[in-house]
C-alpha cells in the first residue's frame, strides 16, 4: 500500500497510509498528519490521490516544499521520493524500502540490573567539561622523536598506552587527533543543512581517529525520558553488516545518560561488571567504551563504539579520546542548529519582504519560531485597508511607448510601497494602476486607521515630488479611499496558488470610496473618522450610496 515514511530531525520514524482522495499535511491539529515543527505552515502541503497517482501540491506554504531537494508547487510522487518540510522528512513509498534505517538495524535490548556495578568511569561535570577538554588541547612539549618514529604512519604503529602529560592536558598525538576531526566538521559546517548528515559525518571521523569495528550514535527523545532514536550506525567495513543488526545495551545508555559518565570496558566476554547487559555478550564484543553527547549544558545522547578484536581492546586513553571528541562536539551542535534557525529565517523573510515590512516580518518570523499561532492563517480581525490608483491613466499613456508606461509604473509603485512599509503596512496586491494596502493585518496595532491615514498624505506628497523631476511634461494625480471594519485576513486561494489578502465588505466599500474621490482627495469611512478624529485635519463630505452596501455611508475628506 502507498504510505508515507515520516522521518523526525532525530531519526524516530513512522508510516502514514495513504488512503484518502485528499490528505494534508500541516502543523495545526487539523491536518492529516501534524508536524509540529514552526518552520512547517499550518496548512503546509496535501496530497491528493488520482487513480494509482499521487499528486503533491504546496498550498503556498512560508518555507516551501522540497522534493528531492528541489521547490516544488506541485510535483507527481513517485517510489522513495523525499519531500523536505522543516525539519521533517517523508520518503513517499509504493513498496518496502530498499535502504535500510538505523531504526531496524539497531535492536535495544531490555534493561538489565546494574546496582551491583562496581566499574571505574570517567565522571563528568556538565558545567565544567567542556571548558576543561578545551583546555586540555594545548600541547604540553614531549620529547623529540627519531626519524624513524616520525616516518611511521600511526596506522601501522603498535597500539601502546600515550606517554601521560601534565595533569589536564592531552598528548600531541591525542590533540592533533581531536583538532583534526573539529577542524573537518567545522569545516563543512555550511554545507551539511541537514542535522542527521552533520551526526553522520561526525561519526566518520571518530572512525578516522579511533580503530573501531562498528559504534552507533542514539538520540534521546525528549517527550519520552526512556525511549531511545537510533540515528547513525556505522561499521569499520560495510561487507561485514549482519542482518541481525547490532544489538544495543539499555544497561549501558542509561548508565551514560543518568549518571553522566563516559564507560568503558576491555574484554566484556570476562568482564563481571556487565553480567547484566546480555547484548554484550551475545555479539562477542571484546572492548566497548560509551560517552555522551552535550548539546550545551543537556546529555542528547550517546556514542558507543565497539571492538570484536581481541588485539584491539580499549583503553582509559581512548576513552578519554572519545569523551573530549564528543564534548567538543557541543559547540559545532549548536552552531548547527543555529546555522538551521538562521537558514529557516532567511527563507521564510524572502518570501514576506515582497508583502511586508521589514518590521512586520520580524513580528512574523518571531511569532512563527516561537510556536505561537500562526499569523497569517485566515482569522476575523479589524483592519483598515487602503486603495490608491492613478486618475485617468489610460488616456495619459496612449501616447507614451510601453517601455515609458512601465517605468512610469515600476517608479509609482515603487515609492507608494516604500510609504506603505515606513508605515507598517502590508502591500496586499497591485491591481492594474491602482495599489491596494492593509493596515492591521498580518500584525494588528491600535493605530491602525492612524497609520492608514498617514501613509495617505505621505503618498499624496510624494506625488507632487515625482511631477515635478518626471521627464516630458508627464503630470497625473491620484486619488485614495480608506474604510475600516471587521474582515477575514490570512492565506486565500487554491493550491496552486495562494496570497495573503483580506477580504469583506469593508474592503468593498474602501475600494468605492477610492472611486469617488477627485484628483488628490483623500476620502475615510465612518469607522475610520472614529479612530483619527483630532489627529488630523478632517472635514466631512456626507452620506453617499455606495455599492455592496445595505446604507448610505458617511464620508469624510482628509485636509493638509
Amino acid at each position: 500500500m502507498p504510505h508515507l515514511q515520516i522521518i523526525t530531525y532525530k531519526g524516530e520514524s513512522y508510516n502514514f497510509p495513504l488512503v484518502k482522495d485528499k490528505t494534508t499535511i500541516g502543523r495545526s491539529k487539523d491536518n492529516d498528519i501534524v508536524l509540529p515543527d514552526p518552520r512547517v505552515s499550518s496548512k503546509h502541503a496535501e496530497i491528493i490521490m488520482k487513480g494509482k497517482s499521487f499528486i503533491l501540491n504546496d498550498l503556498e506554504s512560508h518555507n516551501g516544499t522540497q522534493v528531492n531537494e528541489e521547490f516544488i508547487q506541485s510535483h507527481s510522487l513517485k517510489h522513495e521520493d523525499e519531500i523536505r518540510l522543516g525539519q521533517y522528512r517523508l520518503a513517499f513509498l509504493t513498496k518496502e524500502r530498499t535502504i535500510s534505517t538505523p531504526t531496524k538495524t539497531l535492536l535495544l535490548e531490555r534493561e538489565g540490573d546494574y546496582g551491583q556495578w562496581h566499574q571505574q568511569t570517567l565522571k563528568i561535570n556538565p558545567e565544567e567539561s567542556c571548558q576543561i577538554d578545551s583546555q586540555s588541547l594545548l600541547i604540553s612539549p614531549e620529547p623529540k622523536k627519531s626519524q624513524k618514529e616520525q616516518a611511521a604512519p600511526a596506522r601501522f604503529k603498535k597500539k601502546e598506552p600515550h606517554t601521560k602529560t601534565e595533569k589536564g592536558l592531552l598528548s600531541p598525538e591525542r590533540a592533533n587527533k581531536v583538532l583534526f576531526v573539529l577542524y573537518e566538521i567545522s569545516r563543512q559546517l555550511n554545507t551539511i543543512h541537514d542535522f542527521n548528515e552533520l551526526l553522520k559525518k561526525i561519526m566518520d571521523y571518530i572512525f578516522m581517529v579511533i580503530d573501531a569495528d562498528y559504534g552507533f550514535l542514539i538520540l534521546t527523545d525528549d517527550e519520552k525520558d526512556k525511549d531511545f532514536i537510533p540515528v547513525v550506525i556505522k561499521y569499520k567495513d560495510d561487507k561485514v553488516k549482519t542482518q541481525k543488526g547490532i544489538r544495543a545495551s539499555r544497561t549501558i545508555i542509561n548508565k551514560v545518560i543518568q549518571d553522566k559518565v563516559a564507560l568503558l570496558t576491555s574484554n566484556a566476554m570476562v568482564d563481571p561488571r556487565f553480567g547484566s547487559a546480555e547484548s554484550l555478550v551475545g555479539q562477542n564484543i571484546r572492548s566497548a567504551m560509551c560517552v555522551p553527547l552535550w548539546r550545551k549544558d543537556e546529555i542528547i545522547g550517546v556514542i558507543q563504539l565497539d571492538s570484536i578484536r581481541p588485539d584491539n581492546q580499549y583503553t582509559e586513553d581512548d576513552l578519554e579520546l572519545l569523551k573530549t571528541i564528543s564534548c567538543q562536539m557541543a559547540m559545532i551542535l549548536e552552531q548547527a542548529s543555529l546555522n538551521e534557525k538562521i537558514r529557516g529565517e532567511e527563507l521564510m523573510r524572502n518570501r514576506l519582504e515582497r508583502f511586508h515590512s521589514p518590521q512586520v516580518i520580524d513580528m512574523i518570523i518571531k511569532s512563527a519560531l516561537e510556536s505561537k499561532d500562526d499569523l497569517m492563517e485566515a482569522k476575523d480581525r479589524e483592519a483598515t485597508i487602503l486603495f490608491t490608483d492613478i486618475i485617468g491613466f489610460t488616456s495619459l499613456t496612449e501616447n507614451m511607448q510601453p517601455r515609458e508606461i512601465n517605468t512610469l509604473l515600476n517608479q509609482f509603485f515603487s515609492r507608494m510601497t516604500d510609504i506603505v512599509f515606513e508605515h507598517d503596512g502590508t502591500l496586499d496586491k497591485y491591481i492594474g494602476d491602482s495599489l491596494m494596502a492593509i493596515f492591521g493585518a498580518p500584525i494588528e496595532k491600535t493605530d491602525d486607521a492612524e497609520r492608514a491615514v498617514s501613509a495617505a498624505i505621505k503618498m499624496r506628497q510624494e506625488l507632487l515630488t515625482m511631477i515635478e523631476k518626471a521627464e516630458g511634461n508627464v503630470k497625473f494625480g491620484i486619488r485614495i479611499g480608506i474604510n475600516t471594519g471587521h474582515v477575514v485576513a490570512g492565506n486565500i486561494g487554491s493550491p496552486k496558488r495562494m496570497e495573503y489578502t483580506v477580504i469583506g465588505t469593508p474592503v468593498n466599500i474602501a475600494s468605492r470610496l477610492e472611486s469617488l474621490a477627485q484628483p488628490n482627495q483623500i476620502i475615510i469611512g465612518e469607522k475610520t473618522y472614529q479612530r483619527v478624529k483630532g489627529k488630523f485635519k478632517i472635514k466631512e463630505i456626507g452620506s453617499r450610496e455606495v455599492k455592496g452596501a445595505s446604507e448610505p455611508v458617511k464620508t469624510y475628506e482628509i485636509l493638509d
